[in-house]
């Protein structure tokens, strides 16, 4: 199953829905979903990280109340699943991804190398040949269905990247940091 990449819906409700926020691409996503998609009226299984972001960007003052509920709603049932703080969410996927890593590093199998470079030249493959004109559609049916597999080879290329060259998480947690630096010395002057 591809991993479906929720930064940009992290990043918007990150201050006002931390739970939620620090559940969205964990083993427990589902929850938060389902309660985001229940407060902006969305329907949960067709709720894609565009459309959440897209509700959220259009959310009126009472809908981000309600997120805001709806997170200490989901901290209370996580806190009751054993998770005392969001960092413990987060922590599942690091863990995963150095158990992958770690098994490729001991098993030296070439595996996982080989079908990262298939997919990688997959897709510059599918792309190049829709953007030099060797695939044509002619129907908008074939159009979706290309569309599709592209869609799919590009966010697989992505976790073929982040597993071999790191995230953006990581990048992240160092803008963070550099912020709250600039934050205590401009409090400090």
């Amino acid at each position: 199953m591809a991993a479906v990449n929720w930064s940009g819906v992290k990043g918007a409700i990150g201050t006002i829905a931390p739970w939620l926020a620090g559940t969205l691409g964990s083993p427990v996503a589902g929850m938060a979903v389902g309660a985001l998609c229940q407060v902006l009226g969305l329907e949960p299984g067709k709720a894609t990280p565009a459309t959440l972001q897209a509700a959220i960007a259009g959310a009126t003052p009472d809908q981000l109340l309600a997120i805001r509920q709806a997170d200490l709603q989901h901290a209370e049932v996580m806190k009751k699943l054993g998770y005392d703080h969001v960092d413990k969410i987060e922590q599942l996927d690091v863990d995963d991804l150095a158990s992958a890593r770690a098994r490729e590093m001991a098993v030296r199998d070439t595996t996982p190398a080989v079908m990262a470079w298939m997919i990688v030249l997959g897709t510059l493959c599918a792309c190049g040949a829709v953007l030099s004109g060797v695939v044509t559609f002619a129907d908008a049916t074939k159009a979706n269905m290309v569309g599709m597999v592209i869609g799919y080879l590009v966010s697989e290329s992505k976790a073929v990247l982040a597993y071999y060259f790191g995230s953006s998480r990581g990048s992240d947690a160092k803008n963070q940091i550099i912020a709250d630096q600039a934050a205590s010395q401009s409090q400090q002057q």
